[in-house]
Order: C-alpha cells, then sequence, then structure tokens
C-alpha cells in the first residue's frame, strides 16, 4: 500500500510493519531518480541522444557527486556503453504511458555511477494525472523497503520527465531510485526492472480513509472481500448481519457491516474497547454512516479497532461476537466529548492492549537535546491515538524548545506540506507534554522537533510502518522549521540534498537562466529553489504559479525560496525577450 497509512489492518491489528533492529531506525528521506524533460512533444518518450563522452567531459550540473534531480535532456555525453536504456515501461487504459530509463552520465564517470528517471506521457483528457518515482532501501540485511522519492524534481503532474537520481538494484548501504509511479486518476501503474503493473484506483486516488457504498465498488477493483460464516448474526425474524472486511487492488484495507432488516430494527458497528478488568468491552462506532435503520450496507472504513456488527428488532439483540464477549460500559473518559485534550499521561490508568504507551520516534542531538514520541490508546477512546512526548533539554537556556508537529502521511505530494506544531504540544524546559490526540482516519502522523540552541533533530512516522531515526542539522539563518527568506545560495556550506541545476531557458541571443534547487543542511523538511545565470545585460528572478494560476515573481536572482519544486520556474529577460524553464505541473 503506497500510502502506508496507520500500522493497523482494518481490524485494528498491527500489521507487523513496524521493524525491529537495525532495519527499523534508517532515515527515510532517499534520493530517487525521474526522468528529465529534453523536449516536449515529438521528442517525448525517446531515451536522450547518445554520444561517447568527449575528451574535455561535460561539467557535471551539481558541485559535489552524486546530483540529485538533474536533468537528463541537458546531458550531452555518456560513458562508454552507459547510454540511456529503457527499464521497463508500460501504459495505461487512458493511453498515459510510462518509461523508466537509466543511464550513466559522463560527467560522474570517476564512480561509474548509473542513474534512473521515468518520462509519461498522460492519454487524452488525462488532467489529474502524477508521475513520480519510488526509491528502494538495501542495507544488506535482506529487508529492502520501497518508499516515495522525497525531492521536488522526482514527481511531476505535466506530460515529460522527472530528473536523475543514483540508481542500483544490487549495492548495500544505501537509498537508491529503483522504480516508477503513475496514475491518470483512474489507474495506477507501477514499474522497475523486473515487472510493470497496473491497477484500478478504486473509489478513491490514494489510500480510502472510508467508502460511502462499498457494494457500488465494481469487484474488479477488490483484491479481495470476505464474508466469514462466523461473523454473521440472525434474528428469529429474519433480521439479519453480515461482518465484512475487504482489500482493494490499490492497496487500502476496508470494513462494514451488511444488513436486512424485513421487519424494521437497525444494524451497526461496534469496536472492540479491549480487555481488563471489565473483560472484553465494545461499544458502538460513532462514525456517521456506520449505522442503518434499513436493509443494505454501512459505509466502509479503513482503520477500526477489533470489529463486531449487531443487529436489534422487536425480537431482540445479536452480535457476531461469540457470546463471551459482553457488552460492559468503557472506562469513563476525563471528558465529555472525545478525544479529549490537556490529559496528562500519567493520569491514565488503563490502556488498550498493544498500546500502553510505545515510544515510536526519538529526535536525538547527540550529546544535546532528545524528545521522545510516545503513542497510546487509553482504555475510555479506542477512537484516536494519543501522542505525547517527553523532553530532555539542557538547562538554564532560552534557545531550546521541543515540539510535538503532525505531518502528512507519505505519497507524491506529501512533500508539499511543511510539519505543523501542534496545540500544547511545546515545551522550553525538560518534561512531558500533555497528551495530543490524531484520527487514524485522517491521515496525519505525528512528528517531532528538538532544539538544544546549536543543532536542531527531527523525526517523524511516516508511511510504510516504518520508524524512522531523526535527520539532524545545525541552528540556520531562521528558526529550525520555519522557512527562510532572502538568502543567497552561496551563504550555504552544506546541502543535506545536493545543490543541482533543475531545468535551464535559453533566449535567441545565447543568454541563458538556470533553475537550480536543493535542501541546505540547515532545513528541517524545505528545499530551496533558485534563479541564477552567467550572461551579463539581463535580468533574472524567480517565479511561482499563484492560487489563481497565475505566475508572479517570488525571489530575485541568487536568492533561496522555499518550494515543492512543481511550479516554480526561473526567468530571465533582456529587455525585449523573456524565457522562463518549463515547470513539472
Amino acid at each position: 500500500m503506497e500510502r502506508g497509512g496507520s500500522p493497523h489492518t482494518a481490524s485494528g491489528r498491527r500489521t507487523g510493519g513496524g521493524r525491529t533492529g537495525a532495519g527499523t531506525w534508517r532515515r527515510r528521506w532517499s534520493r530517487c531518480a525521474v526522468l528529465a524533460v529534453a523536449a516536449v512533444g515529438a521528442a517525448l518518450l525517446t531515451a536522450p541522444t547518445a554520444h561517447a563522452a568527449p575528451a574535455a567531459a561535460q561539467a557535471a550540473p551539481c558541485p559535489q557527486l552524486p546530483c540529485e534531480g538533474a536533468d537528463p535532456g541537458q546531458v550531452t555525453a555518456w560513458q562508454s556503453g552507459g547510454a540511456p536504456k529503457v527499464l521497463k515501461e508500460t501504459t495505461l487504459a487512458s493511453g498515459t504511458r510510462v518509461v523508466q530509463y537509466t543511464g550513466k552520465p559522463a560527467w560522474d564517470a570517476s564512480a561509474g555511477r548509473t542513474y534512473t528517471w521515468a518520462e509519461v506521457h498522460f492519454g487524452t483528457g488525462v488532467t489529474e494525472g502524477r508521475l513520480w518515482l519510488r526509491a528502494e532501501e538495501n542495507w544488506g540485511d535482506g529487508i529492502n523497503i520501497t518508499t516515495t522519492v522525497q525531492h521536488p524534481r522526482s514527481y511531476r503532474g505535466t506530460t515529460g520527465t522527472t530528473g536523475m537520481f543514483q540508481y542500483s538494484t544490487s549495492a548495500p548501504q544505501g537509498t537508491y531510485a529503483n522504480s516508477a509511479c503513475v496514475t491518470d486518476g483512474t489507474e495506477r501503474g507501477c514499474l522497475d526492472a523486473s515487472a510493470a503493473e497496473v491497477v484500478p484506483l478504486g473509489p478513491c486516488e490514494g489510500w480510502c480513509a472510508e467508502v460511502a457504498d462499498p457494494g457500488a465498488v465494481p469487484q474488479s477493483d477488490w483484491s479481495y472481500v470476505e464474508r466469514s460464516t462466523y461473523d454473521r448474526a440472525e434474528l428469529p425474524s429474519g433480521a439479519s448481519v453480515q461482518q465484512v472486511a475487504g482489500r482493494l487492488k490499490q492497496g487500502s484495507y476496508l470494513g462494514w457491516a451488511e444488513g436486512e432488516l424485513p421487519a424494521g430494527g437497525r444494524f451497526w458497528l461496534e469496536a472492540w474497547q479491549g480487555e481488563g478488568r471489565w473483560g472484553q468491552v465494545y461499544s458502538a462506532f460513532p462514525r456517521e454512516g456506520a449505522s442503518r435503520t434499513a436493509t443494505g450496507s454501512t459505509r466502509a472504513f479503513s482503520w477500526l479497532p477489533e470489529l463486531r456488527a449487531c443487529v436489534s428488532d422487536a425480537t431482540g439483540t445479536e452480535c457476531t461476537a461469540d457470546e463471551d464477549f459482553t457488552a460492559t460500559a468503557p472506562a469513563e473518559a476525563p471528558c465529555d466529548t472525545l478525544p479529549c485534550t490537556g490529559i496528562d499521561p500519567a493520569s491514565v490508568t488503563e490502556w488498550m492492549p498493544n498500546y500502553e504507551g510505545d515510544v515510536v520516534e526519538d529526535a536525538n542531538i547527540y550529546l544535546g537535546g532528545r524528545f521522545k514520541i510516545y503513542e497510546g490508546r487509553p482504555a475510555w477512546d479506542p477512537y484516536h491515538l494519543y501522542y505525547w512526548g517527553v523532553a530532555e533539554l539542557p538547562p538554564g537556556r532560552d534557545d531550546v524548545s521541543a515540539t510535538l508537529m503532525k505531518h502528512t502521511s507519505s505519497g507524491a505530494d506529501s512533500r508539499t506540506a511543511r510539519p505543523e506544531p501542534l496545540t500544547g504540544g511545546r515545551l522550553t524546559a525538560s518534561g512531558t507534554t500533555k497528551m495530543v490526540a490524531l484520527d487514524p482516519l485522517s491521515g496525519d502522523e505525528i512528528a517531532g522537533l528538538v532544539v538544544d540552541g546549536k543543532k536542531w533533530a527531527f523525526a517523524t512516522h511516516q508511511g510504510n510502518n516504518i520508524y524512522q531515526t531523526s535527520v539532524q542539522g545545525p541552528i540556520g539563518p531562521c528558526a529550525p522549521g520555519e522557512a527562510c527568506e532572502g538568502v543567497a545560495p552561496a551563504a550555504v556550506t552544506t546541502w543535506a540534498s545536493k545543490q543541482t541545476e533543475w531545468a535551464k531557458a535559453t533566449l535567441p541571443n545565447g543568454a541563458g537562466v538556470t533553475l537550480s534547487g536543493g535542501r541546505p543542511d540547515w532545513s528541517v523538511t524545505d528545499h530551496y529553489a533558485w534563479a541564477h545565470s552567467a550572461s551579463e545585460g539581463v535580468t533574472v528572478w524567480l517565479e511561482d504559479k499563484q492560487p489563481g494560476g497565475a505566475y508572479a515573481k517570488v525571489a530575485d536572482a541568487d536568492e533561496l525560496k522555499a518550494t515543492d519544486g512543481r511550479r516554480v520556474r526561473a526567468c530571465l529577460s533582456d529587455g525585449t525577450t523573456t524565457a522562463c524553464t518549463i515547470p513539472t505541473s
């Protein structure tokens, strides 16, 4: 399931995706590769022309190899035997075609690295298409994990190519871009060196939080739908309820109930509260659409604790769980409306099994500050996951902090959203935050940022059930987690994601402008772009698309601007003619 989502199935059981040992604690900020635009139109879906490396090799588009996100269309020479090759290609029913390439540019001949990129040509009428690269973590332990590449040039929403990223199928101790995916709003196609697969998106473009009418989903969209005879209950009147579980081919797990009510009554879903001194406890699931008073189906939900379905009319009430299960009222919540806010985790006396308060993230600065993030589900609220942080901060300083944040789940567009601080989740001295609830159906994931006055560390629980180690960096020209303005790229001494030329544009007189980008080591999650030119007598600036669709200037030449990279473009003018690089969306 590309989304990754919550580490739970539709039944609420943890899937075992949280890895242990060295395989569990890994950085997911991966480097991946996709195809760049050599030309639009007839030149699309054609590999760049191959040339033997000349005596004077082309300069690399980045000062430090390997480059990340460079335009393959700008490569003028390839290593001997390293000309672009088609790795795999596939076509969707809409006519949308995606091709993944590999090649060895001459400007990286010393290390002999292979790069990969992808190219897409969206079919006629496709307006919401998207192409993105995926990375594979290979640390030599036999547990390779596929994640979405987190780089502004690794995905695009228009016909064309992505940037180039390092590729490998066997070398351990690294993260490589080994596959690509495309969606046209109806289907999703993914490919790598060995296979290409096309699956329907079903009722949702991405992860399905819920589906209004699971019965209306075509059978061809399901991997399976399970209606066990053990998950059925009937009444003397003929009323019945069937608990159903299914998995869509696009990866989402769903649970719902189907009922027949020949003489009135009601059927509904109930969620397991857990077990403890009060035995096995269920309570009605409070979501809209989880109960019906007419024959049909409830809504389908992608995340629920252990389910049972119940039916009731004038002849009685029956539920699908064994009769040994009780319907005792759950522990009383400390607030009138769930989720509760401002609760001290130390005040919780009972937790649901397997959710007793585990460390899920650890933002840790070596010999500095530390911020452990815990996850738990109090017995009085089975519908939310609660998080809190425990900070260890240097004493006696006013420039230290630890902040609980939320972050969008991984996916092709996750890099567009900056992590957001959560209300009540900030500490300025060692201690414990109050509990903050996140709805498992929202798609939000917990994150944390700790600052000790000299450095910062950031960790987020995100995608494919991976618990990642924190990333670190120095304090920069603005507060960690905020977007810096007016900084010159020359002022950046170290890049966490290599500064690389992303795209170029040229005027008829030969004057040119380059769009470059990278992530400074002081930036927590933001990549930055800037426009620059070596030409004389021209004006250079950076533009980004505004909400209304028009482009507007956002920065002068050689000035960093935080960006997702999709719509930003570099422009130049000689006073008569203007040229801009081509955005990827």
